[in-house]
């Protein structure tokens, strides 16, 4: 079901809502600039590879142990006060690399350090955001709230790398996470103000549900083949574009050795506004085909898309591949969800998707850490190509998957 402009005007007629949203977006913003400010001052600075690739593996690498310990938080302590505290710490954090810039002091170490740090705690606010979207709004309009949610990210997406590149070239790499600081402590003030309403579980005969165990959504992970089919190739697929992130910097320098920065940022846009154009196309789809024979389609013309950059190092062969990657990509994810809101029991939702998202977020940094050694042994249009192959090769094996391909609503229950 569409969400009509009137429902999204009405979320945001709430004060608390909007403030809350407007400074989402703002920090969501932030961080996307201190990314990709952060990868151009490390390529910048040493000029290799696995330097890049050992920063994204520090950047996200700790997410998978962090979400574990964000769950426990967000669950045990008030989930407001969680998130204040984390925006607090990042704030800070990421406020001390302009500050050790300025005094002369900033030095490579200190840039991983801040990377780790982030990554630690990232999954504080990808976690605790949408579980306080239900005690700002009314249920009847949670849709039209997490479709705002959504489109804070896409925002982000957008805006974020464009404005860094831009800010790289005029102020230097460390001075753009001035900003994203500000973004911070803007969120937590709009956090600490914001008015919350009590949110009552329905229980089930009075009995409350029973508490389930991550290993039961293992078992169901191992057991369904739509399930497991769909993580493996959502897997491969942030695999690509782990290794995509450590040659993307090198590509964009190669094509233009005087405005790499700028460039680099433009190319990140690129993929975000695909993103936007794809999503945004992905609800007037044609609704006869199952969710899954089209997630292996979409896969397979992803990766072929990227391939388009292969012509060489030249700016209209990119950006056409970066932009086609972002568009078909995007409706992958919409479609995966609807197939895994069928699959999984309601009250093993919080289990599940906790697993499937720590999963699928660990095989991107770990093959930009891979991919940081591989790029000096193999050089740049190889790991173009095998880029193209992680996204592109799962989309067609994933046809050979009945249950998944074929809509058989018996393999979904």
């Amino acid at each position: 079901m569409g969400i009509g402009n009137g429902a999204l005007a009405g979320v945001l007629r709430d004060g608390s809502f909007r403030n809350f949203w407007v400074a989402f977006t703002l920090s969501g913003v932030g961080d996307a600039m201190t990314k990709t400010a952060l990868i151009w001052y490390v390529f910048e600075t040493t000029r290799s590879a696995p330097a890049v690739g050992l920063l994204l593996l520090v950047y996200a690498g700790p997410v998978t142990v962090g979400g574990f310990v964000a769950g426990y938080l967000l669950d045990r302590f008030d989930r407001r006060t969680i998130i204040v505290l984390d925006g607090v710490v990042r704030g800070l954090v990421v406020a001390s690399v302009p500050v050790a810039a300025a005094t002369g002091h900033l030095m490579l170490w200190h840039v991983y350090l801040v990377a780790g740090l982030y990554g630690f705690l990232f999954m504080v606010g990808l976690a605790g955001v949408p579980s306080l979207i239900p005690s700002l709004v009314r249920n009847d309009q949670l849709t039209a709230a997490n479709s705002l949610e959504t489109l804070g990210f896409t925002v982000s997406g957008v805006a974020g790398p464009a404005l860094a590149g831009l800010l790289i070239a005029g102020i230097g790499a460390p001075y753009v996470l001035a900003i994203d600081a500000v973004t911070y402590f803007v969120f937590v003030l709009a956090l600490a103000t914001m008015r919350l309403h009590a949110v009552e579980y329905a229980e089930e005969g009075g009995v409350p549900a029973p508490a389930y165990r991550l290993a039961d959504a293992f078992k169901l992970l191992l057991g369904n083949p739509v399930l497991l089919s769909t993580t493996l190739m959502f897997m491969a697929f942030n695999a690509g574009e782990g290794f995509l992130n450590v040659w993307l910097p090198v590509h964009a320098s190669a094509i233009s050795a005087a405005n790499g920065a700028q460039l680099y940022g433009i190319l990140l846009t690129v993929i975000a506004v695909g993103e936007t154009v794809g999503a945004l196309t992905a609800g007037s789809m044609p609704g006869g085909l199952p969710e899954g024979r089209l997630i292996c389609i979409a896969q397979a013309l992803a990766g072929l898309s990227l391939a388009l950059a292969l012509v060489g190092p030249h700016t209209w062969s990119t950006v056409l591949a970066l932009f086609l990657l972002g568009f078909f990509s995007a409706p992958m994810t919409a479609w995966a969800q609807t197939l895994r809101m069928r699959v999984i029991p309601p009250r093993l939702h919080g289990r599940s998707f906790a697993l499937l998202r720590t999963l699928m977020q660990a095989s991107s940094p770990a093959f930009s850490g891979i991919g940081g050694v591989l790029l000096p042994a193999v050089g740049l249009t190889a790991m173009l190509a095998l880029s193209a192959g992680l996204i592109g090769g799962p989309g067609l094996i994933g046809t050979q998957v009945r249950a998944l391909v074929a809509g058989d609503q018996a393999a979904v229950r």
